[in-house]
């Protein structure tokens, strides 16, 4: 069960410490847990614990031993290893038995632990936007604002509602360094199904944005943000980012990236998945720069077209068939999960790089991986950049597109629309990189 820092996880975890039995090989060790959750869990490793990463095992919790689990060992430290189920998580029902066979007092430590973590950010971000919003303001002076917006289940984890009416439409909800400039996430009470139904509350948002950081030098609009914004009738002009060359950089990055994968050495061709899109349609054109065939495979093409780009050929078609034979896949459908539609036809010892929102969740990437196909999730980095706190399905280091587009116009804001080629070169010059990690499997 692979951690990364700051990173939000699917499947809650619970920190309880029960003995198990670890089968694996023709050994048996008997160890305890030290977290669990739905999909995996992290167990004490002992002095003759002689395991590798890679190993499947068989766990059987002592006090259910009717209870046994099939997992596969994806860590192996000092003093813990870590492991993800395998098939399907853990049902409620069978996850309550493990729990419920753990002490009652760790049962309620884990309950007030997560009470005070839950209730103590939530303080926070109230005490930030409203007796520390001036000064933090006066503080951060900042250069740039990250605007973003949530789901309902996203704004939970900041605010409740008894205590969203004390405070503004635009919430201040991190704070953001990159190398010696500074600034903010910020995200208006209004949720992703009000701004994408409702254009009045986009317009408010946006004007409000400006009206409460008028210093900012640039803004850069998350997600499908700047298709809430253009259906609102507001144009996206200074200091408004649209942020769709950032993200463009992240999978040109990436694509380079899968061709050095000594796997894929031969595979000179490449599938977009939401070949059709804003953003998809750009990067087939961009990576068929770098490929002999890109394949742009979207339901809408009503019918097939074979494009001559003058670096290589472009495919756009709906036929689910052309996949049989390609290896490699950037998925930018609008929800990761339509991906799991065209499993049948994306053959074994593929790799899919995910770049939706959401992204494919934890049963359709176990189902995929049954036919063969491995899914990584698609992210931009630099050394010199961090949020605090980070943002829920995000770790602190790494960086939406939108905002690499903001930060690297605020270094050279002469960088024109029209070249891309130049845009990411000095977006590597800058130290940006997109790269490929392991989604988390809770």
């Amino acid at each position: 069960m692979r951690r990364m820092q700051g990173e939000y996880r699917r499947h809650m975890r619970s920190g309880i410490h029960i003995p198990v039995v670890l089968r694996y090989l023709d050994r048996t060790l008997n160890t305890d847990t030290l977290n669990i959750s739905a999909s995996g869990m992290g167990l004490r490793r002992t002095p003759e614990a002689d395991i590798e990463p890679g190993e499947t095992v068989s766990v059987v919790v002592r006090d259910c031993p009717d209870l046994s689990i099939v997992a596969k060992v994806t860590y192996v430290g000092a003093a813990r290893i870590g492991l993800n189920f395998q098939r399907v998580p853990l049902s409620d029902q069978e996850l309550s038995r493990v729990y419920l066979s753990a002490p009652r007092w760790q049962r309620l430590s884990v309950w007030v632990k997560r009470s005070a973590w839950s209730g103590g950010r939530r303080l926070a971000v109230f005490t930030a936007n409203t007796l520390l919003r001036a000064l933090i303001l006066k503080w951060v002076r900042p250069r740039f604002i990250f605007a973003a917006y949530g789901t309902q289940r996203q704004a939970a984890t900041y605010y409740s509602p008894s205590l969203a009416r004390f405070m503004p439409l635009n919430l201040i909800l991190g704070y953001i360094r990159h190398q010696d400039m500074r600034g903010l996430m910020v995200a208006p009470q209004y949720l992703e199904h009000e701004l994408q139904s409702e254009p009045p509350k986009v317009r408010h948002y946006i004007e409000q944005l400006q009206r409460d950081f008028r210093g900012a030098e640039r803004i850069a609009l998350v997600g499908r943000l700047p298709n809430f914004v253009k259906k609102a009738e507001i144009e996206i002009d200074s200091p408004l980012v649209e942020g769709s060359r950032g993200t463009r950089f992240m999978l040109w990055d990436v694509a380079r990236a899968l061709r050095r994968r000594p796997q894929y050495l031969e595979h000179d061709s490449i599938v977009v998945l939401g070949g059709a899109g804003r953003i998809g349609s750009a990067v087939c054109r961009d990576i068929a720069r770098l490929y002999a065939k890109v394949l742009a495979f979207d339901p809408r093409y009503t019918e097939e077209e074979e494009v001559e780009t003058g670096d290589g050929i472009l495919l756009r078609t709906a036929n689910p068939e052309r996949l049989a034979d390609q290896r490699l896949y950037i998925a930018l459908t609008q929800n990761g999960d339509e991906v799991l539609e065209l499993g049948p036809y994306i053959p074994s010892g593929s790799l899919i790089a995910d770049d939706t929102h959401p992204c494919i969740d934890f049963d359709a990437r176990t189902e995929l991986e049954q036919h063969g196909i491995s899914v990584e999730k698609t992210v931009l980095s630099h050394n010199e950049f961090s949020m605090w706190p980070r943002m829920p399905a995000w770790n602190n280091r790494d960086i939406p597109g939108c905002l690499v587009e903001a930060l690297v116009l605020l270094h050279h804001p002469e960088l024109t629309d029209n070249d891309f080629i130049a845009f990411c070169h000095e977006a590597e010059r800058l130290g940006f990189a997109g790269r490929l990690v392991e989604p988390l499997d809770d």
